[in-house]
């Protein structure tokens, strides 16, 4: 009888192992450096989208101009405008300077003295916005000469006779305004200043987003959830600055008229808001994308995650495989 043979590879397959693995925690530095991490992404994240909207608002001259326009009294404009008419009036004709403002009283309500104050506004809102070096004056007889045919019927219905050639002359002899070359560029070279300021906000905002981004990927156990975290992050901050300007620029100005400042800002603020949204799409995006990825259901194949599927038996091979099961025996010593 031949002795049972041992066979310690065959104790050893049917031995369980078991795993001595310890759950990880994360190290009280590592966690403080990570929430410190987050806290100036989170900074810069603010410093980067308001540079950006900053930027883009320096570079829309239409809102710029529409802005100062709105900060510009037309009151002031049109009081100022009118005296120059009135002295002129004045001075040319031999007309009272009673008549000539009872005069100039009826034709503000006219339809043309409307559209001419408007165009000497325009021209003074360009006068502002010109580009340093620029030559900045103002034509008022120019602007002025669409005010003489109402100037004129308006003497006759109140019974002064004055030609309609002197009226003429009284405009033409306006000078023009020359602005203070200091004045004149203020807007345009604030503007200028304010968009270089910006533009190094942007890129020391970018680099401090870009270096705080990667250390936190980098401090974190699960890297693509940090990833998709922060850009998630980004997303719901664009959008957050995007209706916070929104109201921002309805609460300044709830009226639509108020005051010329408040509505100024109010322009300002509500402009450009496509910034943030083109951030929050690019952001959001990028989340959805690593969402969509680490969710997509594996391929079928013959190992899916680590297990293996047990290959298709033939007659032949199951026939060798029951020659080969009494190769081997279990002993119990």
């Amino acid at each position: 009888m031949q002795a049972p043979v041992f066979d310690p590879g065959a104790l050893f397959m049917n031995h369980q192992l078991t795993s001595t693995s310890r759950p990880s925690r994360l190290p009280a530095v590592r966690g403080i450096t990570l929430s410190w991490t987050l806290w100036v992404f989170g900074l810069s994240t603010t410093l980067l989208l308001v540079g950006l909207w900053g930027r883009a608002v320096t570079v829309d001259d239409e809102t710029i101009a529409r802005s100062t326009e709105a900060a510009l009294s037309a009151d002031l404009v049109t009081e100022r405008v009118y005296d120059w008419i009135s002295s002129g009036l004045s001075a040319t004709t031999g007309i009272t300077d009673a008549e000539s403002e009872r005069v100039l009283d009826e034709v503000r309500s006219h339809p043309a003295a409307a559209g001419a104050i408007d165009d000497l506004i325009d021209d003074v809102v360009r006068a502002l916005i010109a580009p340093p070096g620029a030559e900045t004056s103002i034509d008022v007889a120019a602007a002025l000469t669409p005010l003489v045919p109402e100037v004129v019927s308006e003497l006759e219905e109140q019974g002064i006779d004055v030609p309609a050639g002197a009226v003429e002359a009284a405009v033409e002899d306006l000078d023009p305004v020359a602005l203070d070359t200091g004045e004149a560029v203020s807007v345009g070279v604030i503007t200028d200043q304010a968009g270089a300021i910006l533009t190094r906000g942007v890129v020391i905002a970018a680099v401090m987003l870009t270096v705080a981004g990667v250390s936190a990927v980098l401090l974190s156990e699960d890297r693509w959830p940090m990833v998709r975290s922060l850009a998630t992050r980004v997303s719901f901050s664009a959008l957050s600055f995007a209706a916070l300007f929104r109201i921002g620029g309805w609460a300044l100005d709830p009226d639509g008229g108020r005051s010329p400042l408040r509505r100024s800002g109010s322009i300002l603020v509500g402009s450009n808001l496509d910034v943030f949204l083109v951030v929050a799409g690019l952001s959001g995006a990028l989340a959805t994308a690593i969402w969509l990825i680490r969710h997509i259901p594996p391929q079928e194949s013959g190992v899916d995650n680590g297990t293996i599927v047990p290959a298709l038996s033939t007659p032949d091979s199951e026939a060798g495989d029951a020659d080969d099961t009494s190769t081997q025996e279990l002993v119990t010593v």
